[in-house]
């Protein structure tokens, strides 16, 4: 998919001079025959530039698609505190602490922040049926609550081994999740393009660059008159038990397996 927004290349071109910094960085110091606490300096500050480039990258997507608001923009608030906290104590050999709290714990929690956030955010992209959308709520919840946990153990020294435990269990659900969502996202895609070639779907639109007013197929289209193009997606109901489309179905029960559907349509009897 090509990279249209200018703030999406930005932060990949970002991304491409950090890791360009730090191959250079890297090539001296083997040629020098040494690594001193300047290029040690550099060589972190490039590395931090570059993972806060990609989460950028990921968190700016949503943003600009507008899902979510307003996890987006708050996304890139913890990243920029993340890179900033960062790159001072890198930088700095002493600092001042915060009520008590010594300024590691902010980054480390700002980076658990700026690593969750965006991930909501790509995850808000996905399209599942109806009947999926439960994985993708518990997801969301499984992050929550490891963000949660997460925060109390850096903040508090709450090192419980009950409670280490449950942060593994939450990091291993929310790893699962975040690996499963993108695949029912594809296999609800799937199920969503059958119904649609089956059924040949189509809407009357106005084309926003030339106005012109005309019929499309749902699904890849294109105007007619100035061959602007279009991905036309028409969500309808599905049976909650076995997926089967409900488009312009009367029965009140799904002819697949036999689920009373809600909302059913019945038709009226004759006078």
């Amino acid at each position: 998919m090509a990279i249209r927004s200018p703030v999406q290349r930005k932060l990949l071109f970002a991304f491409i001079g950090s890791i360009v910094c730090c191959a250079v960085v890297g090539i001296y110091c083997l040629l020098v025959g040494g690594m001193g606490r300047t290029e040690e300096r550099i060589l972190g500050t490039t590395a931090a530039v570059g993972a806060c480039s990609m989460l950028a990258l990921a968190a700016a997507i949503p943003w600009e698609r507008r899902r979510w608001h307003p996890i987006g923009p708050v996304s890139i608030m913890a990243i920029v505190a993340a890179l900033g906290l960062t790159v001072y104590l890198i930088w700095f050999d002493t600092y001042p602490h915060f009520l008590d709290i010594r300024w590691e714990r902010f980054a480390i929690s700002a980076w658990v922040f700026a690593c969750a956030l965006p991930t909501v955010g790509l995850l808000s992209l996905a399209r599942l049926r109806s009947n999926l959308q439960v994985v993708l709520g518990l997801t969301i919840v499984s992050i929550a609550t490891l963000v949660l946990m997460l925060q109390v153990a850096i903040f508090c020294d709450y090192d419980v081994d009950n409670w280490m435990r449950g942060i593994g269990v939450f990091a291993i659900l929310s790893a699962c999740g975040t690996i499963t969502v993108p695949i029912l996202h594809r296999v609800s895609a799937i199920k969503t393009t059958e119904s649609v070639q089956t059924t040949e779907l189509s809407i009357s639109m106005t084309c926003p660059r030339c106005s012109t007013t005309q019929v499309l197929a749902a699904g890849r289209s294109a105007c007619s008159s100035c061959h602007l193009r279009f991905h036309i997606e028409i969500e309808e109901d599905n049976c909650v038990k076995c997926g089967y489309p409900l488009y312009q179905l009367k029965s009140a029960v799904c002819p697949e397996c036999g689920t009373p559907i809600a909302n059913a349509n019945h038709p009226h009897p004759a006078a």
